[in-house]
């Protein structure tokens, strides 16, 4: 075989798993929705490009409020895409926070936050990286409810906090 179709072959092989790879995490995440009682929402670039445009928020459901001012609309130009998992149905939460601990187990998430209060409410949130490209995961558990909350793009979620974004992922009692 000669050296540049060897090239090649790998060449197609990188591209494949780096493909392959790229889904799977897509896909792993849509299978908290198969969890009984479990809620799924999902909001594309377009529908999150609009908002940005209108200089409105992006509101997902009731936990998840991103936006709402210049800056806000800034970076609602940097999302790819917000995915909402909430699980209100008490005896599968434990379910549904074991099966979002594993998938966010992997190399490529790192942990940047990891809490637990008295009442055992815990928040976590995660970040892979690839290049310029994120996903931020946030985990919120409390007694009667639990979500993850996973949001795609080409933001830096610290330099969004450092510079004032009005970005919150609140649990509304």
């Amino acid at each position: 075989m000669k050296p540049t179709s060897m090239k090649r072959i790998i060449l197609s092989l990188i591209v494949l798993l780096t493909a392959a790879s790229a889904n799977a995490q897509g896909t792993n995440f849509e299978e908290m929705a198969k969890i009984k009682g479990v809620e799924y929402v999902h909001v594309g670039k377009d529908m999150i490009k609009l908002a940005a445009q209108q200089g409105e928020c992006l509101r997902v459901g009731d936990i998840v409020n991103l936006g709402g001012n210049d800056l806000g609309g800034t970076y609602l130009h940097q999302l790819d895409d917000v995915k909402l998992f909430s699980c209100e149905e008490k005896g599968n939460i434990r379910k549904f926070t074991k099966t979002a601990l594993n998938l966010l187990k992997g190399e490529q998430w790192e942990p940047l936050i990891d809490t637990k209060d008295e009442d055992g409410g815990i928040i976590k949130i995660y970040l892979s990286k690839n290049g310029e490209h994120s996903t931020n995961a946030f985990l919120i558990v409390e007694d009667e409810e639990a979500h993850l909350v996973v949001i795609n793009g080409t933001f830096d979620l610290a330099k969004m906090m450092q510079e004032g974004m009005k970005g919150k992922v609140e649990v509304n009692n």
